[in-house]
């Protein structure tokens, strides 16, 4: 099963569920605040099962909305397409439903090269080319994910299985972000794949956008 993570959990009546990104865990979002919404996060997708607890708390809210970032956005719709009707809003930030494709996603060989070349350093190379300025970079440094390369690397393999045997079907999301300058999901195959499925919201930011929010209620706001 995936793994899950409250990033705040204040009684509050709306819910955020964020699907992460491949690789990543809590530590790089401590500093975006509330906003006067519970947060529900999710990660670590070698599993694609969500856990029943994470269901179960979707329950007690009078709205929810779900935030998908990067390989995430995949895997909310594999994961809450059956429960699309019970959501408020589904925002996919820098992500598409075809995550290793040439026109759409990211390019298979450079998906495949990723993975076959994993090691810390190239890791610490991927987690710069997410960001188009060197302050936000610095910003994750000082809050990077703490999680064993062994698990990062059976993660990133066991989604490119996922990805070639899954198909998603239907649309799924309201609204897209797409950043300016990604590196990593190419601007211009994000355009491609949310063409007519989404309505699309450019952002002037590279692939991870996150500490242009100082809270998830203003990135949600976007949106309205």
């Amino acid at each position: 099963m995936m793994k899950y993570k409250w990033l705040h959990k204040n009684e509050s009546e709306r819910l955020i569920l964020f699907f992460n990104g491949w690789s990543c865990d809590e530590h790089p979002f401590k500093a975006i605040g509330d906003g006067g919404n519970d947060v529900l996060m999710v990660y670590d997708y070698r599993d694609l099962a969500l856990p029943n607890q994470v269901i179960e708390a979707m329950e007690h809210y009078q709205s929810v909305s779900v935030v998908a970032w990067s390989f995430g956005v995949w895997v909310a719709q594999v994961a809450l397409e059956p429960l699309k009707n019970n959501l408020e809003r589904t925002i996919a930030v820098n992500g598409t439903g075809a995550p290793v494709d040439k026109a759409l996603g990211i390019p298979p060989p450079i998906a495949m090269g990723t993975l076959s070349g994993l090691n810390d350093r190239n890791l610490q190379k991927f987690q710069r080319r997410m960001f188009c300025t060197q302050q936000q970079w610095m910003q994750f440094r000082g809050n990077q994910p703490i999680r064993p390369m062994d698990e990062v690397k059976d993660e990133l393999f066991l989604l490119l299985q996922h990805v070639k045997v899954q198909k998603l079907t239907g649309d799924f999301y309201d609204t897209a972000f797409i950043g300016s300058c990604d590196l990593i999901f190419p601007t211009t195959n994000q355009h491609n794949y949310w063409k007519d499925k989404a309505t699309v919201i450019e952002l002037e930011h590279g692939h991870f956008c996150f500490y242009e929010f100082e809270n998830w209620e203003k990135l949600i706001h976007l949106t309205k």
